[in-house]
């Protein structure tokens, strides 16, 4: 039964290789690419030595605005695996009725489950943890990428969260999941696939708008032309506002005229501060990511365990 389904899952295997592989020269080259322009452009040493980068940071920004975009499109990878590894797993043996030539050969349901899922779960998460691996060494170099102490691509970031770290990983696993659980219902591998895709959309989506609420955000106060003390630490800035002396929201379209009518941004920012006006943060402190990992993490693979304990149910004792 292992060899079986060892035979049966190499066509996944062979795609999935080549989809690494594919991604691998992708990073390889525009990563290239990128610390090359770092340094030639000298925005490396710009970081290194601290000082307002914000021209040349620019310039990086315009010249690989379409590679950091396509990045973004990566993170399909998991939701592949459960269209194309968990959908059809089940149900195109449902659908062709083979499944009953296996139940007849004194291999039992379970063992039959447990053949095909033991075996493309392990290679779900295998692929997605290789993937996360080539990811996070794709996106070191940018992480020191800073405007005005605000880091661009820190690991809290919404576009950078999902690639790095163990969600990737369980992202896969959930995926592959609801791949098997609705091939098992549905006994369609169009349909499986189909649902497959819209309900880990559905769900991904609904956790990354609930994750900033995974703990209750901090804030800061500090004065107009102070420094941020948070500043380059890559925190997840959630807000940033502008408070009157009374502590109450004040947009700067509403500062007082004698502060809106200075010369510069320098002298606006001394005369809002003389008056009491503060900036007012709401962030994520990176220092909350691992925990962060961990909470989403076990959404989904307590998700996943559902999923799957549903299709060995429903396969065991109601499929005919």
């Amino acid at each position: 039964m292992t060899r079986l389904a060892w035979r049966l899952a190499r066509p996944n295997i062979l795609s999935s290789a080549l989809l690494l592989a594919a991604v691998a020269v992708f990073a390889v080259l525009t990563r290239r690419a990128m610390t090359g322009f770092m340094h030639d452009s000298g925005l490396d040493a710009c970081l290194a030595g601290g000082g307002d980068c914000g021209d040349l940071v620019q310039a990086f920004d315009l010249r690989f605005d379409a590679v950091t975009t396509a990045v973004k499109l990566l993170n399909v990878v998991p939701m592949l695996i459960g269209v194309f590894w968990g959908g059809p797993l089940i149900a195109r043996e449902l659908e062709q009725g083979t499944h009953r030539l296996v139940w007849t050969q004194s291999h039992g349901r379970g063992r039959w489950l447990a053949a095909r899922l033991g075996l493309h779960l392990a290679g779900a998460a295998a692929v997605a943890a290789t993937f996360t691996e080539l990811m996070t060494w794709w996106f070191e170099p940018i992480e020191r990428i800073r405007v005005q102490g605000t880091v661009m691509y820190g690991r809290l970031d919404p576009n950078v969260f999902d690639f790095r770290g163990i969600v990737p990983v369980a992202y896969a696993v959930f995926a592959f999941a609801v791949g098997a659980a609705a091939g098992a219902l549905l006994r369609r591998t169009v349909p499986a696939m189909a649902v497959t895709l819209v309900t880990y959309l559905v769900t991904t989506l609904l956790v990354r708008v609930w994750r900033e609420h995974f703990m209750a955000p901090l804030r800061s106060r500090y004065a107009f032309g102070a420094a941020d003390p948070r500043a380059g630490k890559g925190d997840w800035v959630l807000g940033h506002d502008t408070v009157n002396a009374a502590g109450v929201l004040s947009p700067l379209s509403e500062v007082p005229a004698a502060c809106a009518a200075q010369a510069d941004r320098a002298a606006t920012d001394a005369c809002l501060g003389g008056l009491g006006y503060e900036w007012a943060d709401t962030y994520q402190p990176i220092e909350r990511f691992w925990t962060f990992q961990l909470i989403e993490s076990g959404i989904f693979v307590g998700l996943a365990a559902a999923a799957l304990g549903l299709a060995v149910w429903w396969v065991v004792r109601r499929l005919a």
